[in-house]
């Protein structure tokens, strides 16, 4: 029997698509992707690496288990629309309001990580376990200054980078306010690298970006947290001036408690 079909039932979503042959029937390229997060290139040297078995030897109950490791990330990564991109580090979510760190090679979503913009606390650019730059909630961004949008960081940085000839890392730490990963990290740059190489240029130009990218999200969190406080204290003083004209009379109490309820949203 050939290797693969362009007519036979997947035996995880039943799709008929081009398939690879596993010991139980065919597994489409789609759930493939699913479940590895990997885009695979089906051809007739392609072998099961990623279950570390011969691809007669995998079984759906392989493929099922790697599906439910992925759990309900997956169901978040599907939905998940990427509108802003920093080279394979960071992809931005901007009309759900979330950020994605893919974390396998070259951009790979395996099991990325998927986070709010209102869970970001603070973030900062580590070199070799030093930080760098630091920034977060309710404050300006410390040891250097962002130009523009999406510009340059220079002050601070240009000081310190220019005393080291190699690194041996260079990495964004992202703390969240989440309990199941209180914090993240970019990994830009993870094996000795001189600086004045094309990929420690090119990591720190994505670094840049990248805290760009962050300090533009935290100032919209912070104008948007004023923005809610000034409606919630409107609202209270609109219901103090209700409550004066129902001692008053001028109102009654079911008007007074209608205004309310609309007030509070309730």
């Amino acid at each position: 029997m050939a290797l693969f079909s362009s007519k036979e039932n997947c035996v995880i979503c039943g799709e008929k698509t081009k398939n690879l042959k596993i010991k139980d029937g065919y597994v489409c390229k789609k759930c493939l992707q699913r479940c590895t997060g990997i885009e695979y290139v089906l051809n007739p040297a392609f072998g099961s690496a990623f279950l570390n078995k011969k691809n007669k030897e995998v079984t759906k109950e392989d493929i099922l288990g790697l599906l439910e490791k992925r759990g309900d990330n997956l169901e978040e990564l599907d939905n998940f629309n990427t509108t802003k991109q920093v080279s394979v580090y960071l992809e931005i979510d901007e009309v759900q309001r979330k950020c994605l760190i893919p974390d396998g090679s070259i951009g790979k979503k395996i099991n990325p990580k998927i986070f709010s913009f209102d869970e970001i606390v603070e973030y900062e650019l580590v070199e070799d376990e030093e930080s760098i730059i630091k920034g977060g909630l309710g404050k300006a961004i410390a040891g250097g200054v962002l130009f523009g949008g999406v510009g340059a960081v220079v002050g601070g940085v240009t000081g310190k980078k220019n005393t080291k000839t190699v690194v041996n890392s260079l990495k964004i730490k992202i703390t969240l306010n989440n309990l199941n990963y209180p914090n993240v990290y970019i990994n830009l740059v993870t094996t000795q690298t001189k600086t004045d190489s094309f990929i420690y240029k090119n990591a720190y130009d994505s670094a840049q970006q990248i805290l760009s990218m962050l300090s533009i999200i935290q100032n919209g969190n912070n104008e948007n947290s004023i923005e809610k406080n000034t409606e919630s204290n409107s609202s209270l003083e609109q219901i103090k001036t209700l409550k004066e004209l129902l001692d008053m009379g001028a109102v009654t109490e079911e008007e007074f408690n209608a205004k309310k309820k609309e007030l509070l949203n309730l």
